[in-house]
């Protein structure tokens, strides 16, 4: 789970900003914190929206959690610029590193990683394991340089050579890549668990993602083509079912010849087992290799009954946007039952406001999603959601706005007292700011 993620002099964020899903005293909807397990582990909360004008840097605050797991994950390429976008407004800014920090809860443990980047390498990089009254570093890099705490329960019964192999890592470690992700590349087990977080549990979806739905489907599990059709049937959308359609690679003609021979060149080795190796996304469906080495392309189809009950197929591309919308998110409504933490930009892109408060309430109110150690962290402008008494506790709403020097700044409604304000209206009037202000329409001077 994510506890707190803070940034610095990137894209719009000047100064050090933190977001984080500590749950405060509130008592309010208690069943949407997920209680710490110790006394080092502290409450976190399931849900947050941002609100926020346009261009006060909701989109950006998103932008810079995706460049900071993609940098872990992916790394950049030797003799490649790392892309970390310094704020613009302010020339001490073009000197100064980009800083980047999340503090999450993983498989019975609290971590702080961080690192410090420019354009050309990684100044800082440090890994704690954390508590309420815990912070035991367990590598610290400055430049070139890497101090272990060899006695921190990862390094335990490690051996000298371990120690040695270690020690050459860091020399080999390039200047413009992470520690972390060098070790990962490297199979140095003793960081797995931090890096297989930002890996497997963290995911970002932007207005443009289309998720890997069929990646659900092409399991033998039939609990999980009846949940995704229960989830259909509960947004209301008269879906029978959902089914796939499997095609040769070689046989499919609605790819240009030279993408399709680009796809096969560039399709990753079938002995490859990392997770989400070995799948293309592309706009006609998904394109996998089976076991006996063939490539398929899957394509998800929907079944309607038509007025005298005969069965329909529709393709994907015959779907309004907004069912095309929710089935992409689907997956991650299952996906949250294995306790995973999704950042959405713009949630309500095509979707109707009472789909957003429907899926909304069934990640709170569902007994299913309520047992899962899982949370949704979503960006929106859909104002009705404020009805706080009726969805949402104060501290998992948050504001992004800019100041006059063009920064953006994130606050919470934590420990406020707004119980009996009509939040829609005040936000609207600005109480909160993360408003836009537009100048009255006469103000530009154009005759009627």
């Amino acid at each position: 789970m994510l506890i707190r993620f803070t940034v610095e002099n990137f894209l719009s964020f000047n100064q050090r900003t933190d977001f984080n899903m500590i749950a405060s005293a509130e008592a309010n909807h208690p069943y949407h914190v997920v209680k710490g397990k110790s006394e080092e582990e502290i409450g976190l909360l399931r849900t947050a929206i941002l609100y926020g004008a346009n261009a006060s840097g909701k989109s950006n605050l998103i932008k810079a959690i995706n460049f900071a797991r993609d940098f872990i994950i992916e790394g950049v390429g030797k003799n490649k610029n790392i892309r970390a976008e310094n704020f613009k407004l302010d020339k001490n800014c073009y000197e100064k590193p980009s800083r980047f920090e999340f503090e999450f809860r993983y498989k019975g443990k609290q971590y702080a990683y961080g690192f410090l980047v420019d354009k050309t390498k990684v100044c800082e990089e440090w890994l704690f394991e954390i508590g309420r009254q815990l912070e035991v570093p367990v590598f610290e890099r400055n430049g070139s340089r890497v101090v272990f705490n060899f006695q921190h329960d990862i390094f335990s019964n490690i051996s000298d050579e371990d120690k040695q192999i270690l020690s050459y890592e860091v020399r080999g470690t390039r200047k413009n890549l992470l520690f972390l992700t060098n070790c990962q590349e490297r199979n140095i087990a003793h960081f797995k668990t931090a890096y297989e977080w930002f890996d497997t549990v963290l995911e970002i979806i932007t207005p443009k993602s289309e998720l890997l739905s069929l990646l659900f489907f092409t399991e033998t599990d039939k609990n999980i083509t009846d949940s995704f059709e229960d989830i259909l049937d509960f947004f209301g959308f008269r879906i029978k079912r959902i089914d796939i359609k499997e095609t040769d690679f070689e046989k499919f003609d609605g790819m240009p010849k030279k993408r399709k021979e680009r796809i096969k060149e560039d399709f990753p080795n079938a002995d490859e087992k990392k997770e989400g190796i070995g799948i293309f996304s592309v706009r006609n469906g998904i394109i996998k290799r089976d076991d006996s080495g063939l490539l398929k392309l899957l394509k998800l189809t929907t079944i309607r009954d038509d007025k005298e009950g005969n069965e329909v197929i529709f393709e994907m591309s015959e779907e309004s946007d907004g069912t095309r919308r929710v089935i992409y998110l689907i997956p991650m409504l299952m996906a949250l039952l294995k306790g995973k933490v999704f950042i959405i930009d713009e949630i309500e892109n095509s979707l109707h406001p009472l789909l957003m408060e429907k899926l909304f309430d069934l990640i709170l109110n569902n007994k299913r999603f309520k047992d899962s150690e899982s949370q949704l962290i979503a960006s929106t402008h859909q104002v009705h959601l404020l009805d706080i008494k009726k969805l949402f506790r104060k501290d998992e709403i948050w504001f992004i706005e800019k100041n006059r020097n063009g920064e953006s700044l994130a606050y919470s409604l934590a420990n406020t007292d707004v119980e009996d304000l009509d939040l829609v209206k005040g936000y609207l009037n600005g109480r909160f700011g993360a408003i836009p202000f537009i100048r009255d329409v006469k103000e530009l001077g154009w005759e009627a």
